[in-house]
Formats: C-alpha cells, structure tokens, sequence
C-alpha cells in the first residue's frame, strides 16, 4: 500500500485555513472532484489548499526555524 495523507486535521490546521494565505479572503470547504478527498477554496482569489499543501507549508516553516537557530550559534545553515 503506497503512503496516505491523512484526512483529519488538527484545531491550528483549521483555524489556519479560516483565511486565505495569498489574500486573506473567506475559505470555504468543498469536496474534490478529482481525488474525493475535502479541500479548501478560497472565494475571494480561488486559491485551493488540501493536505499535501498544508504539510508541504509545515516542512518549509519547520526547516525556516531550524535556519534561524543555526544563524543564530554562530554554525553554518542547513545543506
């Protein structure tokens, strides 16, 4: 069985997806045609965030910490 993304989200998820990251517009929930899966719309610029994004944005702010604490010793960043 090939790697599932989990369909639940956690309260910080769900208040993220509240407002939209490119504009700050109203998202809405809505169930994909393509994969069945739920996803979030936003009505105001039509940006669309499932999952994938969502941990994809969580990988890239972990790794933007870690750049900063390692900035801040003194040590060379992240490869």
């Amino acid at each position: 069985m090939k790697g599932t993304v989990s369909t639940t989200m956690n309260q910080a998820e769900k208040h993220a997806l509240d407002c939209c990251h490119r504009c700050g517009g109203l998202m809405v929930s809505e169930l994909s045609a393509d994969t069945g899966t739920a996803e979030w719309h936003c009505v105001t610029c039509g940006d669309r965030v499932d999952q994938v994004i969502l941990s994809h944005r969580q990988h890239q702010e972990v790794r933007q910490e870690a750049e900063q604490v390692f900035a801040g010793s003194g040590r060379l960043g992240l490869n």
